[in-house]
């Protein structure tokens, strides 16, 4: 029997499935949340993978724990960092934990308290894979003395929610050089992105059914999207960085050769072309079909007859 893969789209949702209570609320986009011998059995009690729609920033003050990824088991060890991004299965086993702590950040949150060109500033956000690295003994100490002023101002009763963003970026600073000091900080390389990948075939699926007369409803980038449990602007961030096209373009274009490949080898008549990709009435397909060529429909399939 296929083991269910939990996906979890807000932080609270995450507290509630490891049933750990939580006293420190920055905001529903940013938690803190320390992992101490008090609270790990509970995390060993939850399942074994799940997948989020947030950040996460994994940091093993003194302890040990294991994750596991494509089937191999990783050991994390004291003074580790460990990252994963929107999207990706997260499975922790805790070995034993004297003191770490989980800090978990959406895009929202990013969008509204961090710099506008963080994702330049800091590309492995917009990785598909998990980063790790160990703190050595210089860079550990401003670590651990950034999380502890995220803690203290995480626990203060009016939280100045900018200055959170500065002191996360400063930590993501620290984690890039880190990153820069050793060989191969992000584990997996492939050239190929998985969010590109399963957007390909989502929309190869997508316009299969429609060529085969299912009749879907036109998606949308937000559609595409939610299929990943991803947030739209980070999907599409992530989409125009790795292909240099945003999602929209990539579904215009796809959509735009079906047509033109309908016109061109199929008698199937412009109304019938129109039904398939669920526009309104021919006037409105002619009128996306002559802004992307300059030709109407009908232009289109006179001038490949002539």
């Amino acid at each position: 029997m296929e083991t269910k893969i939990e996906m979890f789209k807000t932080l609270a949702e995450i507290r509630n499935w490891f049933g750990i209570s939580y006293t420190e609320p920055a905001c529903e986009d940013f938690m803190l949340q320390e992992i101490d011998t008090l609270n790990q059995d509970k995390l060993l009690k939850a399942a074994n993978s799940y997948r989020a729609n947030f950040f996460t920033i994994f940091i093993i003050y003194e302890g040990s724990a294991t994750h596991l990824y494509n089937n191999k088991e990783m050991k994390l060890e004291s003074s580790s960092i460990f990252i994963t991004t929107p999207g990706n299965f997260r499975n922790y086993k805790i070995n034993h934990i004297s003191k770490a702590y989980f800090i978990c950040f959406t895009e929202n949150f990013i969008a509204n308290y961090c710099i506008p060109d963080i994702y330049k500033k800091f590309p492995f956000l917009l990785s598909d894979s998990f980063m790790y690295s160990i703190a050595d003994s210089e860079n550990y100490p401003i670590v651990k003395s950034n999380i502890d002023q995220l803690r203290q101002e995480t626990k203060r009763e009016n939280q100045n929610m900018i200055l959170i963003g500065n002191m996360l970026e400063f930590l993501l600073i620290k984690i890039t050089e880190l990153f820069h000091n050793q060989s191969n900080p992000i584990l997996d390389k492939n050239i190929n992105s998985n969010v590109v990948n399963r957007f390909y075939q989502d929309l190869d699926k997508h316009f299969d059914e429609v060529l085969g007369g299912k009749k879907p409803k036109q998606l949308k980038a937000s559609d595409f999207a939610a299929l990943q449990f991803l947030n739209e602007d980070y999907f599409c961030r992530m989409i125009n960085t790795k292909t240099g096209r945003t999602p929209n373009t990539w579904i215009n274009s796809r959509l735009l050769a079906e047509a033109k490949t309908l016109l061109t080898n199929t008698p199937t008549s412009i109304t019938e072309i129109c039904r398939l990709f669920q526009f309104t009435d021919n006037r409105s397909f002619s009128r996306y079909f002559k802004k992307q060529t300059t030709m109407t429909p009908n232009e289109y399939r006179k001038n490949l007859q002539s």
